[in-house]
């Protein structure tokens, strides 16, 4: 009982020094966190209640749809907290800077690990609640349920998540251990993981296959409905437990309960038996590092892609690689994101967008091209604006060097330009490709996200030196500052402004309410429109941020 009190005592002063530093916040921050919040939830909301309304229009299917809607959603939720919680856990139980101040006082190796989990749970738990209130809500107010619905809702997730992101932490903490190393052992578990894909593929691929009845050929409409049926998984769990205490059915809903939590509590212990195996060799391999026996000649193949460049230019550009490869936060989040709109776009012929009508298409279209220039603003919030502060001390090396500033400056916009343009660009080619969409559609697009891409690279880069700050080193305190939210509003406004016209147009042209002239003359000018602006939108923070460098201490020195 000593370790739990002094555990909570912890984690209370940890709580009160967060409201300590939410109260130094700007109110522009908190405005804008308050509004985009609402917006968000009140649009979600509409979306989901119009989804439910649409399912009306199916007829018997909707119906059935939606009586089983619920375990695929939670399904979904699942692999999504599962990959959270293990990025989560990685960053705060083996890269806490307070791991080993908590070594050292009376806690045990498994109360260590148990309570990281549940702070790891609860950072990754606060998106699927962003989701599921506005989901909930919106079926509430579509089946006119009690307003006991959401309370059962809120009961049945709080185990939910500790099953998810138990199973997340789990995989963490056995691949920090035990993940192959070396230069054959890692292709090696590469390729093991690849063909192992491969096999859980094949395996599931008979349950959409057609069958006689009815439900077969439901599931085969919606793709993964059979699986999120599974009375095997916590999915079904929970939504067929929700659902039986909604009408009435306690017990049934209460044995659903005591699996669900019965579960969560199992997780709960195989964490603590995997952090009394793992956690002491994981942490110390990772603290140890490999960096140092690296050989620094693995990079050289892009040393000598770069040699036609200025070889203050290629320098530069080789350490910020380097510094990213060593950063598994920064490559598995940017991995994470664009890799599940790749199997996204790549899957899309399974969902049968590509026989809708021309508007419906057009309007998929547009909403992949929102996916994809959201999560290049998130990640170039993330971690473009940063990559200036987080020079840190070491910020007067570049300033003596010969690079100079403005070449320091376009270097890194240049790198980050190249990063998200080449994957927007391939994953947009990709979608069109799958929604066999027509010529001007796949241009238009394309053609936006490389716009948001160059704008939000120099928007980013431009303000992280204009807003620079050397003595913080956590990356998070230096996006959450007036600078970083501002770098978001701003990349966030140009989203909007670069889509919402071409997306109008071409829905006025799909639905015959504009000529063809003028359809053409406006896509023109929205075209020029938007190029000019890309690049004001890079080249004035870009400007901005070369002059306040020029006014940095070391600056100018040579």
């Amino acid at each position: 009982m000593a370790a739990v009190s002094a555990w909570i005592r912890k984690t209370r002063f940890q709580m009160r020094n967060t409201v300590r530093v939410l109260r130094t916040q700007s109110v522009f921050k908190v405005v804008f966190v308050l509004c985009f919040a609402v917006g968000f939830e009140t649009g979600l909301f509409l979306l989901f209640l119009d989804g439910f309304r649409f399912l009306d229009t199916l007829g018997g299917a909707g119906m059935l749809i939606v009586g089983r809607l619920f375990s695929l959603f939670f399904l979904g939720m699942s692999v999504m907290l599962m990959v959270s919680g293990a990025v989560t856990s990685y960053t705060t139980i083996l890269r806490s800077p307070e791991i080993p101040f908590l070594i050292v006082h009376p806690f045990t190796v498994p109360q260590i690990v148990l309570g990281k989990f549940l702070e790891s749970a609860l950072l990754s738990s606060w998106a699927f609640f962003f989701i599921v209130v506005p989901f909930v809500g919106a079926f509430a107010v579509y089946r006119h349920v009690s307003l006991l619905f959401p309370l059962w809702t809120l009961a049945f997730s709080v185990p939910f998540l500790l099953i998810s992101a138990g199973l997340g932490t789990a995989a963490c903490l056995v691949m920090a251990r035990w993940a192959p190393s070396g230069r054959i052992l890692k292709p090696a578990g590469v390729l093991a993981a690849v063909v192992g894909l491969f096999f859980v593929f094949g395996g599931t691929r008979e349950m959409f296959a057609a069958g006689p009845d009815t439900r077969f050929n439901l599931l085969q409409m919606v793709p993964g409905l059979r699986l999120a049926s599974n009375p095997l998984l916590p999915s079904w769990w929970i939504a067929e437990g929700i659902m039986a205490l909604s009408r009435g059915r306690w017990l049934r809903g209460a044995l659903l309960f005591g699996v669900t939590g019965s579960t969560a509590l199992m997780v709960a212990l195989l964490i603590e038996t995997l952090g009394r195996v793992t956690f002491y060799g994981a942490w110390q391999r990772l603290a140890a590092g490999r960096v140092e026996t690296r050989p620094p000649a693995r990079l050289n193949w892009i040393a000598a892609c770069l040699r036609p460049l200025d070889r203050r230019v290629r320098a530069l550009v080789v350490k910020d690689i380097r510094t990213f490869l060593r950063d598994p936060v920064q490559w598995s989040q940017a991995l994470v994101f664009f890799g599940l709109l790749a199997l996204y776009f790549a899957n899309l012929r399974s969902f049968h967008y590509h026989t809708l009508s021309d508007a419906w298409r057009n309007t998929v279209a547009f909403l992949n091209v929102f996916s994809v220039s959201a999560v290049v603003c998130s990640l170039a919030s993330r971690f473009i604006f940063p990559q200036m502060s987080l020079e840190g001390q070491g910020f007067w090396i570049l300033g003596l060097s010969p690079a100079g500033e403005a070449r320091i400056l376009l270097t890194k916009f240049a790198l980050s330009l190249a990063g998200t343009l080449s994957v927007s660009v391939l994953l947009m080619w990709l979608s069109s490709r799958m929604l066999e969409a027509s010529p001007a559609v796949s241009a238009a697009a394309v053609g936006i996200v490389a716009a948001v891409s160059l704008a939000v690279s120099g928007l980013s880069t431009g303000l992280g030196a204009v807003f620079i700050n050397l003595t913080e080193r956590n990356p998070a305190a230096i996006v959450s500052g007036f600078g970083g939210t501002l770098n978001l509003v701003l990349c966030l406004s140009f989203l909007l402004v670069a889509i919402v016209p071409f997306a109008f147009l071409f829905h006025l042209r799909f639905t015959g309410r504009i000529a063809e002239g003028g359809y053409q003359a406006g896509l023109v000018l929205l075209g020029a429109g938007l190029a000019v602006l890309a690049v004001v939108a890079a080249a004035v923070p870009l400007w901005l941020g070369y002059r306040v460098l020029k006014r940095l201490e070391f600056a100018g020195v040579r």
